[in-house]
């Protein structure tokens, strides 16, 4: 199955896609590289054009561009951690599996992680137009296919997949949040700063 047909399956036929993905026989390493990777350079290259093209129009009506070196500096530190935190979530969820009577697999886990991040992915599209950033919100329909994927790939019981998904999403907030105040505070918190001077 292509990218793009595993995309549109886990958006409009979600439970059938789940159903084939438990079918699958693939590695995290496999997923990771010709899913993941692929998948999750569309967030920092639409903020790239978005940013350095586009610009983002100022209360005062005027366009500020930011600085391509700085502003392509920010996206491959954003899409390294994004990455990053794939495997770092895998590894949690491997680990939690057995608190919340789950399949303990490190494989499955990485399935888990990796298609319920695909909205997220997808709508990183809107970064293209900076005043469309607010449309991200639309990747919170990966918490949905969070809850489907615990259920099917890792055999989560319906009494103990809501707190398993409260603890995963508690988690994943904490690790954005220390990623992007990393990123503020470094790159663009600075970059912003000149082009606000200029």
């Amino acid at each position: 199955m292509t990218i793009k047909e595993r995309v549109l399956e886990l958006v409009f036929n979600p439970r059938i896609a789940w159903q084939s993905i438990k079918e699958e026989k693939i590695s995290a390493k496999q997923l990771f590289v010709n899913y993941a990777a692929p998948l999750a350079l569309i967030p920092p290259v639409a903020s790239l054009i978005g940013l350095t093209i586009f610009g983002i129009r100022m209360p005062s009506g005027a366009v500020m561009r930011a600085p391509f070196n700085l502003t392509l500096l920010g996206g491959i530190v954003a899409y390294i951690f994004s990455l990053a935190i794939l495997w770092l979530g895998a590894l949690i969820i491997k680990s939690l599996a057995p608190y919340f009577e789950s399949k303990v697999d490190f494989d499955a886990a990485m399935k888990v992680v990796v298609y319920s991040t695909t909205p997220t992915w997808v709508v990183g599209i809107f970064s293209l137009v900076p005043g469309l950033g607010v449309l991200s919100l639309l990747g919170l329909y990966g918490v949905y296919l969070l809850v489907l994927g615990l259920s099917e790939i890792l055999g989560t019981p319906g009494n103990k997949s809501f707190w398993f998904v409260v603890v995963i999403l508690l988690l994943a907030l904490i690790a954005n949040f220390i990623i992007s105040g990393l990123l503020l505070g470094t790159i663009y918190g600075p970059m912003y700063l000149r082009m606000m001077a200029a």
